[in-house]
């Protein structure tokens, strides 16, 4: 490497470290006051530098990044901070979720003189890979490192190579691959992942190809994970027949194929639509002596009810418990839903009440789904009976079905029963209550009852609603009322939020074509909105 070049990696690199550390508000200091000073001092005259190594590398351990900035500030009096001691500190706060303190972190280990060693180096440079996202960071952290003497490791090119797919660019990631090769570095399946991975994610086959033969004639075997990566690529081809070209040769290849193979493949089925395929190949799974979970189960179940022509539910239900796998509510629910999105409301009460006879509870789901399938279907009285449902606890969803369902059939006069259950349940209603009550109450023409509704909302006036009550009113001609809501809002020193503003610009877009007198008024309720007029 030219001797002009790793100065001009460090600098890009530290520059990138002191834009990170002004993204995020500083939790730590360089100084502390005398009496803090004196008092950390003869606290803290006992403990050596390893003692406090060994408690920087506890927190690090146990991700307190907070506990960590104390730590390293307690010692700057008794004993200077090491790289080591720095390392630890930036690793609590990665682990703690805050990569771009950590980052910054670096920073203020140079700022205070501290010379970074391999492992500070190697750090920042897997913060920068697969915690910022900053590969071209990453890049000039691994050439200052070259550039020091202290030679990069094969797993701090793999981050590289894992931060530049990540990206989307490839081909720095295939240069970063030439670079390891050069080196004599070893190319392990867990570097290729990654460039398959994106390969596959394209649906660029041809090259994935290539890629796995390369991996064979360098020594690499394929192992199972890269054959599943490129199994989900050969899915998303619509390429089965290379998908069991690919199970078929297994043996030969030297891996066996394991519940992911299959539930990537049978999922692949389900989303083309070979759903019958799918349930052979979960047939040949069980013969396998492998098991999908039960999240697993209605993953597939999810897909298979989108061709509901084909499966009637109970039989779709009945199937898997043949198969021998444990069908839980959410199986039911899943079934359930998709039917209720087809209209199929004699099946949706047929998997309740099959429901019913197994020793599975349904929960407030199962609940919401019927009650919601029978009100679309003009079932309103049933749907009050499963409402009064001894056992069954309506929780904020079931009102919100309720009100909109019931609003929308024009039957708002029979909500009586739903208000005072509601209370008794004491169920607090949520934003989506509000703004639906507000859109249900202006459509029927009552935007009097809407308004006196948003006054009375928690302690008045909250956005969403007001955005709601504000689109019904431009949309129904009524801007000078809005006009008024405005000015009432302000009153009560309540600041106009963004939606009301978006809201209203998109009332106005849905009247059409605007004549002069509409312009008026939509520079009208802008001027009070930006406090103009």
């Amino acid at each position: 490497m030219a001797a002009a070049a790793w100065p001009a990696a460090a600098s890009a690199a530290r520059a990138a470290v002191r834009s990170l550390g002004r993204l995020l508000p500083r939790t730590y200091t360089h100084s502390t006051t005398p009496t803090t000073a004196a008092a950390s001092s003869s606290s803290s005259s006992a403990h050596t530098l390893d003692d406090y190594n060994r408690l920087l590398a506890a927190l690090a351990r146990d991700g307190d990044g907070d506990g960590a900035l104390r730590v390293l500030r307690c010692m700057r009096q008794p004993c200077a901070p090491t790289a080591a001691s720095y390392t630890s500190a930036m690793s609590a706060l990665s682990k703690a979720g805050r990569p771009a303190d950590a980052a910054a972190l670096f920073d203020d280990m140079l700022a205070h003189g501290v010379a970074p060693d391999r492992a500070a180096f190697s750090l920042l440079l897997h913060i920068y890979s697969s915690h910022l996202g900053l590969p071209s960071a990453a890049r000039s952290v691994l050439l200052w490192m070259s550039g020091l003497g202290l030679h990069p490791s094969p797993i701090d090119y793999a981050d590289l190579v894992f931060s530049f797919c990540r990206a989307g660019r490839l081909p720095d990631a295939l240069q970063v691959l030439d670079e390891m090769r050069a080196l004599g570095y070893p190319l392990t399946t867990h570097v290729y992942a990654p460039v398959l991975q994106a390969y596959c994610a394209s649906a660029d086959i041809q090259s994935a190809d290539a890629l796995i033969a390369s991996m064979r004639l360098s020594g690499c075997h394929p192992d199972v994970v890269i054959y599943n990566i490129y199994i989900h690529g050969l899915c998303k081809a619509g390429d089965f027949h290379g998908v069991e070209r690919v199970i078929e040769e297994s043996g030969r290849n030297g891996w066996v194929p394991d519940t992911v193979t299959y539930s990537t493949y049978i999922a692949g089925l389900c989303r083309c639509g070979y759903v019958d395929a799918a349930f052979r190949q979960l047939e040949i799974m069980v013969a396998n002596g492998l098991q999908l979970t039960v999240v697993g189960l209605n993953i597939l179940l999810d897909h298979a009810a989108q061709e509901l022509d084909m499966w009637v539910g109970k039989e779709v239900l009945e199937r898997c418990e043949a198969l021998g796998f444990e069908v839980d509510v959410v199986t039911y629910n899943t079934a359930m839903d998709h039917f209720c999105k087809k209209m199929k409301w004699l099946r949706v009460l047929k998997l309740f009440t099959d429901l019913l006879k197994k020793p599975i509870t349904p929960d407030a789901r199962t609940y919401n789904i019927l009650i919601s399938c029978l009100c679309r279907a003009g079932k309103f009285q049933l749907a009050k009976f499963v409402f009064s449902c001894k056992g069954f606890v309506a929780d904020t969803v079931t009102c919100n079905i309720l009100i909109h369902e019931f609003y929308g059939a024009g039957k708002e006069d029979e909500l009586g029963f739903l208000f005072s259950d509601a209370n008794a349940a004491k169920i607090v209603p949520d934003t989506i209550t509000y703004t639906t009550l507000v859109d249900c109450l202006c459509r029927s023409g009552r935007r009097s009852e809407a308004a006196n509704l948003v006054r009375h909302i928690d302690e008045g006036y909250p956005a969403e609603p007001v955005a709601h009550l504000t689109y019904w009113l431009v949309r129904s001609g009524h801007v000078r009322e809005a006009l008024r809501l405005f000015d009432e809002i302000l009153a009560k020193g309540v600041p106009l939020h963004s939606r009301v503003f978006a809201n209203v610009i998109k009332a106005f877009c849905r009247k059409g074509p605007v004549d002069c007198t509409d312009m008026t008024q939509l520079c009208s309720v802008l001027d009070r909105m930006l406090g103009i007029g």
